[in-house]
């Protein structure tokens, strides 16, 4: 198995960090699709499509193709919901310049994991303003043919140890419902759920796209006398 090491992000890395970022964060519309189809609104539609047309046409066949394009009609949805609202706003404003955002002060940062040269992970972290003592955790992603191989678990400590290092107090994060790998390493690094609430809009709740906080409490690091 090919090594891989944590390091700071460097200019170079702007467009390969960028496309790691981007290809992860659109993998999530499937994810959706599914958990959109999971809900009583959606099913509901689904249902009343079907039975208008075939009451209206009797037409076992024709009702099915149009059932058909209704559920091709979320899938697309879902698709654009997760390109508009994530990806879309990701590159207007932290994405668009890396180390603006993220190298120009001591107190923020952000790593790649690189692998025979290539950058193959990504993750980010800042003050969190809404909490003193804070820091949040962002933009996590690990390219798919290299997950299972503790690469997102050894950005995530890179954090934790860069909290430690600065003196923040705690980690916090923010996630969702439809990132299932992230939210289940978060929960094994130690990560405890806060809260829980619909995306901030009506389309977002119709699809069940629930998000989730997160906050890791830090241990203080002793120094030796």
């Amino acid at each position: 198995m090919e090594d891989y090491w944590i390091r700071r992000f460097e200019d170079r890395d702007y467009e390969e960090a960028r496309e790691v970022l981007i290809s992860g964060l659109n993998e999530h519309s499937s994810t959706l699709f599914r958990c959109a189809l999971q809900q009583p609104g959606i099913q509901l539609a689904l249902l009343s499509v079907f039975c208008f047309f075939f009451l209206n046409s009797a037409s076992f066949l024709l009702s099915s193709v149009v059932l058909a394009l209704a559920v091709l009609a979320v899938n697309r949805t879902a698709y654009q919901f997760i390109s508009i609202c994530w990806t879309e706003v990701a590159l207007k404003h932290d994405l668009l310049d890396i180390k603006k955002s993220y190298m120009e002060t001591s107190d923020s940062c952000f790593w790649v994991a690189e692998c025979n040269g290539k950058v193959v992970g990504t993750i980010a972290a800042l003050p969190f303003k809404e909490l003193v003592g804070a820091l949040e955790l962002k933009r996590l992603s690990v390219r798919r043919g290299y997950r299972g191989r503790g690469i997102g678990k050894a950005l995530c400590r890179a954090v934790i140890d860069f909290a430690q290092a600065n003196g923040f107090q705690s980690i916090v994060l923010c996630t969702s419902v439809i990132q299932l790998e992230g939210k289940k390493l978060y929960e094994r690094l130690g990560f405890k759920k806060m809260k829980e609430y619909f995306w901030p809009s009506r389309l977002g709740k119709a699809l069940g796209l629930v998000l989730l906080h997160y906050k890791y409490d830090v241990s203080p690091l002793h120094k030796d006398n």
